[in-house]
């Protein structure tokens, strides 16, 4: 059988089939970006929906809470240091400056109610519980954002995130309130006794912790410019300490002082009586010019001494108690000239927590010791508004 040979192929031929080359590698081209793009829209509604849920605060059981050691820098026993007061909430620990003004946030008030210690309005409205604690000192940062505690069970200065419950145990620390400046930046108080007593500061996120100078009783000024304290020797005299540009003097005093508190240009303190001398209260430079006495004999007499220096954040107001036996505490108010003193009490037993960012003084009234029921109150500084913000509350 004769075979004929192949016949060569024809343009129109290779034509035909670069046509069909190219509707093939157009289609699957088609077909990739469609399958891409149903992949990207399935990405998106996922996301929409993830976002979509509620994040709203709900407060957490504290007995599930975790504990952070604080301290990432070494700390200094040292009081000749360069460094002012100051530090940052931040990782970097950044130091903000130590006279800045307070921080906004939410005004907010601290006190303890069946075991545990508790946030809320100045109103006494939107509670929320931040720590179990029995008994022990706290206060919270003027901006809110921080609960510093001292449970007299653990013996140490735990610090906490209100929003988010976040527990920092900093170290042992003496049953005295915490004191923070306005812009909250950290935290003063004071751990040891006797003459192995220190005063120490804090940031609020547990880092950089620092000893100031030996002593107890530590209050900061408002503008945080000032660390003031109280030592005591042997024989029973007494010394103000103040830690200002980083560096810490000694004010002897002549007497038992029993309480102290600082503004950014004079310290304030009281003394105790002795030897038929009434208690009193007493005001100086920082540098321990121009002492006097602004407020001599509690109305109480002999049986009564004066507690619980508060100066107001501006400064020009010192509230004080008439504290004596059996849980009487009095609550006075004065210029810090010694003029214009009020009472804002009407009752024996009412016990300062401080000044709140509203303006107003807010303290306990009832006497536990004696099995009374106790409430929280507060007063404007002219001694009016006298109101309950929280039955059942306490120190």
């Amino acid at each position: 059988m004769n075979e004929r040979p192949p016949e060569p192929t024809s343009a129109s031929e290779w034509a035909r089939i670069a046509r069909r080359r190219r509707i093939l590698v157009w289609s699957g081209i088609g077909l990739a970006v469609l399958l891409a793009i149903g992949i990207i829209v399935a990405l998106v509604i996922r996301a929409g929906s993830d976002t979509s849920s509620s994040a709203t605060f709900q407060p957490v059981d504290r007995g599930d809470e975790s504990s952070v050691t604080a301290g990432s820098s070494s700390e200094t026993d040292s009081v000749g240091s360069t460094s002012t007061p100051g530090g940052s909430s931040s990782s970097t620990g950044a130091a903000p400056s130590d006279t800045a003004p307070g921080a906004q946030g939410p005004c907010l008030i601290a006190y303890r109610r069946a075991g545990s210690v508790y946030v809320a309005n100045a109103d006494g409205s939107g509670e929320r519980r931040v720590a179990a604690s029995a008994e022990g000192v706290f206060s919270v940062a003027p901006d809110g954002r921080t609960l510093a505690l001292i449970d007299v069970g653990s013996g140490t200065l735990a610090l906490f995130d209100v929003a988010t419950g976040k527990r920092i145990a900093v170290g042992p620390a003496n049953q005295e309130t915490p004191s923070w400046p306005s812009a909250s930046a950290w935290v003063v108080y004071s751990s040891g006794s006797g003459t192995s007593a220190r005063v120490r500061r804090v940031d609020r996120d547990g880092r950089n912790p620092k000893v100031l100078f030996d002593g107890a009783e530590a209050a900061a000024s408002a503008d945080g410019a000032v660390v003031c304290g109280i030592a005591h020797d042997a024989s029973g005299s007494s010394v103000v300490k103040l830690y200002r540009s980083g560096k810490a003097v000694s004010l002897p005093i002549s007497g038992y002082v029993t309480d102290v508190a600082c503004s950014g240009a004079r310290v304030f303190y009281s003394l105790a009586g002795d030897d038929g001398a009434e208690s009193s209260i007493h005001s100086m430079t920082l540098s321990g010019g121009e002492n006097r006495s602004i407020r001599v004999g509690p109305q109480a007499g002999a049986r009564a001494s004066f507690q619980d220096l508060l100066l107001t954040s501006v400064g020009t107001m010192i509230a004080f108690t008439e504290t004596g036996d059996d849980g009487y505490s009095r609550l006075f108010v004065m210029g810090v000239d010694g003029g214009g003193e009020r009472s804002l009490s009407v009752r024996r037993d009412d016990y300062p927590l401080g000044w709140g960012c509203d303006g107003r003084l807010y303290f306990m009234e009832g006497n536990a010791i004696q099995g009374e029921a106790t409430k929280l109150m507060a007063v404007a500084a002219d001694g009016t508004g006298r109101v309950v913000v929280v039955e059942g509350a306490g120190r």
